[in-house]
């Protein structure tokens, strides 16, 4: 069984965000939060829904925090938007690297998969090593 590799894993159940305006240009900014639905997620970049019209350009820095698995992260980037549906708009955000919150965050993000994506499941399950065949060993000595 083959899996192709996905830059961002789809969410059955959307993780519950913040963000917030950190920084214009290079003035520092210390906006409200705003809650936000993250619909997929990957190391660099995520999906996520909002209610709110946001500015995109990339001279506007946002903060982003989230919880995986009771692990809180925190980040930073930019947003693009990808699309808007009645009255709610759909961004990607492109996270800007930290190489400590990178490989944390990967590891949360796979275990996320395991638990929301049957294939990865099956995928887990497969590495994971059978019981002991040994109460089934019949003694043929006689």
């Amino acid at each position: 069984m083959a899996l192709e590799k996905k830059s961002k894993l789809s969410l059955v159940v959307p993780l519950d965000g913040k963000l917030n305006i950190i920084r214009i240009r290079n003035q520092l900014i210390n906006s409200k939060y705003a809650l936000i639905e993250i619909i997929a997620i990957g190391k660099s970049q995520f999906t996520f829904a909002s209610p709110l019209c946001l500015p995109t350009s990339h001279q506007v820095t946002y903060g982003f925090e989230f919880t995986i698995f009771g692990q809180s992260f925190q980040v930073n980037g930019s947003i693009e938007l990808e699309s808007n549906n009645d009255n709610e708009y759909i961004y990607k955000a492109v996270i800007q690297s930290e190489d400590h919150v990178d490989s944390e965050m990967l590891y949360a993000i796979n275990q996320l998969a395991v638990t929301q994506n049957t294939e990865y499941v099956k995928l887990s399950k497969s590495y994971t090593p059978e019981p002991s065949s040994a109460v089934n060993t019949v003694n043929l000595i006689c």
